[in-house]
């Protein structure tokens, strides 16, 4: 029991050292990816029953992500201002 408090506890902590060096939204983003590859492993390797329904749902949720990460890179571009050329006092 005790050696399984420290196998849970590094991960963990390696994780929330890692996420204070990026941007919130990445961590966001990136908490889609294990449940998008577990869906995709049920439908695809284990032949899930998957209805339209489910497909529409599955798409709004990727089609709101992308928009969130679109208007994220158009906003940043905007604001980033271009270096200034060699020479240029």
């Amino acid at each position: 029991m005790i050696g399984a408090g420290v196998v849970t506890t590094i991960p963990l902590l390696m994780f929330a050292s890692a996420a204070r060096s990026i941007p919130l939204w990445i961590v966001g983003l990136l908490q889609y990816i294990a449940p998008t590859l577990q869906f995709l492993i049920g439908i695809f390797i284990y032949k899930e029953p998957f209805s339209v329904n489910q497909l529409i749902g599955f798409g709004i949720v990727w089609l709101a992500l992308i928009i969130f990460l679109s208007e994220n890179y158009f906003a940043n571009r905007a604001t980033v201002e271009p270096l200034p050329e060699m020479g240029e006092g």
